[in-house]
């Protein structure tokens, strides 16, 4: 993939992204997962950084609890209904730039770092490992999320048309990006596969994805519970890490 291509693919994924009008909560079946391990590690008033943020819903949540919230992507049409949708829900604590990390970084430092669904489509992921950590206070939290090299309905071949159309660059084996973590100054706190194939279809698949609005509706809890199932039989599809920051500043 051709360096010049990097935008236009996000700017091209984002062209439908919207403003938002409401707040989504736990159960929301999207965002479940991750929010399940925000909230374990989240105690009391922090500041956020969001890294490729998208449409911002993450952020929004966080704000409403009181956090103070910074969100960058490198999609202005991302970052500019994220500065609507803020608008909309009259929060003041989150705010938004167009940041094309991890080339170009923000100043400041972060109690909570989350970088979900974006290392892998990044040119020099160690270079943002690196940013990260410098990003980070002493003492502060990672969660990162990224596509697992050993998700069932990759290894079946078909996840390519998905990969090809988000612009993942690759995907990693856990061992691996718990070894990028670990040789930096971040302590691995914890680390996971989670989303099984059930999950992960409805989100890789474009016409299954047309359904993820009645799930998250209706059908959030049973169908978490059916493919938590699946992720017993076949395996998982996503990788969880929770990483400290345990010397520097």
């Amino acid at each position: 993939m051709k360096k010049t291509d990097r935008k236009d693919i996000h700017e091209k994924y984002h062209k439908k992204t919207k403003a938002q009008h409401r707040i989504i909560d736990e159960k929301n079946f999207t965002y479940r997962i991750i929010l399940s391990v925000i909230n374990k590690y989240l105690k009391g008033r922090k500041k956020i950084l969001d890294i490729g943020c998208g449409a911002g819903t993450i952020d929004f949540y966080l704000a409403d609890k009181g956090h103070d919230v910074t969100g960058i992507d490198i999609s202005g049409k991302a970052i500019g209904s994220c500065i609507q949708t803020a608008k909309n829900l009259g929060l003041k604590n989150v705010k938004f730039k167009q940041v094309n990390f991890p080339k170009e970084t923000i100043s400041g430092k972060f109690d909570f770092i989350i970088c979900s669904e974006v290392i892998e489509h990044l040119e020099d992921d160690k270079l943002a490992i690196e940013k990260i950590v410098k990003l980070l206070k002493k003492g502060g939290i990672l969660i990162l999320t990224t596509p697992s090299e050993s998700a069932p309905l990759h290894k079946w071949g078909l996840t390519k048309a998905f990969d090809k159309r988000v612009g993942h660059l690759r995907r990693y084996y856990i061992g691996k990006i718990n070894g990028m973590i670990t040789i930096s100054e971040l302590k691995i706190l914890e680390s996971k596969i989670t989303e099984g194939p059930l999950r992960n279809f409805l989100f890789i698949n474009p016409v299954a994805g047309k359904f993820v609005k009645v799930v998250n509706r209706f059908f959030s809890g049973p169908v978490t519970i059916m493919d938590n199932f699946t992720v017993k039989i076949f395996g998982g599809s996503d990788i969880i890490i929770v990483a400290k920051k345990l010397g520097g500043e």
